[in-house]
């Protein structure tokens, strides 16, 4: 009986391990050592973007949410529940990649109904994320040059906007600020973050902030990434530009930019928040919807905890709820 027990799981594992490998060969495949050249287009077109009407104060913090044409559905959840914000200081648009021919109806729609959709003229995907998180750069440097802080976040982040503001008013510029504590050792191994040393030959990454949201505090911060950007490998090495984003953005050329990454606690990678105590009242930033895609549903969760009074046994430190 203990033998039969065995077998299942023990094919159950090779099944696993074959998988992993499989998708590590995929994931090596696209990286190959003969790189592809393509340069990358720093004077990209934006397809579609919100207008903005003559005497709009503009605001002091830009949220950019990176989402794809087929995610209409999470974006509506997103506008109800934390983008719901009264503040003219805060202003929400959503970055989708090229949508297909039958998409883009639906999408124009989308913006005439709400006017916060950018079209960015590059490729969906994957190995895509770091073109686009450029093109959130050069977005906001065009068409909100005077605006202090962008917040990039993914659809699947959920965040309180009124902590964002605030820490965008108590940011001393230049500054990135995120869950920036994160690991930096480079990846070898099969997974599909791994990193061949052709592509990337350092052992750990310089410091950067993860979970999908970070705030780029300062005017000309997006301007002096995108500089560097200009004359690193990223501009002309598509093995380079499928590196994770956050590591591209907020380590590679931060550290080259000489722009300070501070780690900020609040922010989580999972569904379960983490809340720090400021002035005796719980505080939290955000969370990463891992499983539960349901931005509504867990911006209900943050609320429940942002504000609730701090009690003597809670350390004044960070906590899971």
């Amino acid at each position: 009986m203990l033998v039969s027990r065995r077998v299942p799981i023990l094919a159950y594992l090779f099944l696993a391990s074959l998988i992993a490998l499989l998708a590590f060969k995929f994931h090596l495949s696209t990286l190959s050592d003969e790189d592809d050249p393509t340069p990358f287009d720093f004077a990209l077109n934006f397809l579609l973007k919100p207008v903005q009407p003559d005497g709009v104060v503009t605001p002091r913090l830009l949220v950019l949410v990176t989402t794809t044409a087929s995610e209409m559905e999470m974006r509506e959840q997103v506008r109800k529940s934390w983008a719901n914000y009264s503040s003219h200081a805060v202003r929400v648009e959503f970055l989708i990649g090229k949508p297909t021919e039958s998409q883009l109806p639906f999408i124009q729609e989308e913006n005439k109904n709400f006017n916060d959709m950018i079209i960015a003229d590059v490729v969906e995907g994957y190995y895509s994320l770091a073109a686009k998180t450029m093109a959130m750069l050069l977005y906001k440097t065009r068409y909100y040059p005077d605006t202090k802080c962008l917040v990039k976040a993914d659809v699947d982040n959920v965040l309180i906007l009124r902590n964002y503001e605030r820490l965008c008013e108590e940011a001393v510029a230049p500054l990135i600020l995120g869950k920036c504590n994160v690991p930096r050792t480079v990846l070898r191994n099969t997974t599909k973050w791994a990193v061949p040393e052709f592509v990337y030959a350092e052992s750990v990454y310089p410091t950067y902030c993860s979970t999908g949201t970070y705030v780029l505090a300062g005017k000309t911060v997006p301007q002096r990434l995108i500089k560097e950007a200009m004359r690193s490998p990223f501009a002309n090495s598509l093995n380079f530009r499928k590196l994770s984003e956050d590591v591209i953005v907020t380590g590679i050329l931060a550290e080259k930019a000489g722009i300070r990454r501070r780690h900020i606690y609040g922010l989580s990678f999972f569904e379960m928040p983490e809340f720090f105590c400021r002035n005796g009242f719980k505080t939290t930033y955000s969370i990463h919807l891992l499983n539960d895609k349901n931005p509504a549903k867990n911006f209900y969760k943050l609320m429940k905890i942002e504000g609730v009074m701090c009690k003597w046994w809670d350390p004044y430190a960070v906590r899971r709820w």
